[in-house]
C-alpha cells in the first residue's frame, strides 16, 4: 500500500533558543557591564560637579528594567531568532543606558557620549523591535496553530466533531444537507491487517477526499470510521453525485494488494423552511 505523506510545519527557526546559547549571552552581558563599570570609573574618575539624583534614579531604573527584560527573555521560550535579535539588541542597549548612568556621576568626554552612549543605545532599540516583531508574529503563528489543532483530528487531520457539530449549528438555519460516511468492516480491516494499516487506511481517504471534494463542503471526521460533510446546498441530485464521489474515492484506497475500501453513506438535506 501506497502511504501518504504529510508535511510537517516548522522550521529550524522556530525552535527555542538552546539552553548553552542561553548561558552564553547570560554571562557575557554580565561580564560586559561590569567591564564597563570598572573601566569606566578607572579612568574617567573625576566626579562630576552637580549630580542630580533624580537624573540617577532615572538612568538607574532605565537600566534595572532593561536587565529585568533581558532576564524574561532569558527564562523564555522563544524562537531561536527571535532569541538572538533580542538578547542582542537588549544587550547593546543596556551598553548605552550603563555609559548615560556613569555619565551622571563623573565627568565624561564628549566624543563618549555621541558615538558610544548614544550609537549603542540607538542600535539596541533597533535591534530590539526587530527582535519583539519576530517574536510577535511568532506568536501570532503559534495562536493559528493552535486554533487549527483545536478543531482538527489529530490523526486524518480532518475536521474533528466538536468543530463540525459547532459549524452546523451556527449554519443550521441555512438549507444544506448532511452526509454521514461509515468505512465498512473496519474492524476486520484492523484484526487482519493491525491498528497501523488501519490507521493508513482512514488517513488515505482523508487524504483523497480533502483533495477532490469541493472547497465549500465541510468534511469530518465524527468517530472512529464515522465521517460527515455539511453540504451547502439542497439539491439531492448534487447531493447524490456527491456520495457517488465518495463511493469513488474510497475504492482508489488500497487496503492490501487487491483489496480496496468500501464505505456506507447516508444523506439527509434541509429545506429552508423547515428542519431536518
Amino acid at each position: 500500500m501506497n502511504e501518504t505523506m504529510i508535511p510537517l510545519e516548522g522550521s529550524a527557526n522556530s525552535a527555542p533558543a538552546p539552553i548553552l546559547l542561553k548561558q552564553l549571552f547570560i554571562s557575557f552581558f554580565i561580564v560586559t557591564l561590569l567591564c564597563i563599570v570598572v573601566g569606566y570609573l578607572s579612568i574617567f574618575n573625576r566626579l562630576e560637579v552637580n549630580i542630580y539624583i533624580n537624573g540617577v534614579l532615572s538612568d538607574v531604573i532605565n537600566l534595572l528594567i532593561l536587565i529585568f527584560i533581558f532576564s524574561f527573555v532569558q527564562t523564555s521560550a522563544v524562537a531561536k531568532l527571535s532569541y538572538l535579535f533580542l538578547s542582542s539588541g537588549i544587550y547593546l542597549w543596556s551598553i548605552g543606558l550603563t555609559f548615560d548612568f556613569l555619565d551622571e556621576l563623573v565627568y565624561q568626554p564628549v566624543w563618549i557620549g555621541i558615538y558610544i552612549e548614544d550609537m549603542f543605545r540607538t542600535i539596541g532599540m533597533l535591534v530590539t523591535s526587530f527582535g519583539l516583531f519576530l517574536a510577535l508574529s511568532d506568536l501570532a503563528k503559534a495562536h493559528k496553530n493552535l486554533a487549527e489543532e483545536l478543531k482538527t483530528d489529530v490523526l486524518t487531520k480532518a475536521y474533528n466533531r466538536r468543530y463540525f457539530y459547532h459549524f452546523v449549528q451556527l449554519n443550521q438555519t441555512k438549507t444544506h444537507s448532511l452526509v454521514i460516511i461509515d468505512i465498512d468492516h473496519f474492524k476486520a480491516i484492523n484484526d487482519e491487517h493491525g491498528h497501523d494499516v488501519g490507521d493508513q487506511v482512514l488517513i488515505d481517504f482523508v487524504y483523497q477526499c480533502r483533495q477532490q471534494l469541493d472547497p465549500s463542503i465541510l468534511f469530518a471526521r465524527i468517530g472512529g470510521e464515522e465521517f460527515a460533510l455539511y453540504i451547502p446546498t439542497d439539491d439531492l441530485n448534487v447531493v447524490q453525485t456527491i456520495c457517488e464521489q465518495l463511493l469513488g474515492l474510497a475504492n482508489n484506497v488500497m487496503i492490501s494488494p487487491g483489496k480496496t475500501l468500501s464505505v456506507s453513506a447516508g444523506s439527509a438535506i434541509k429545506k429552508s423552511n423547515r428542519n431536518l
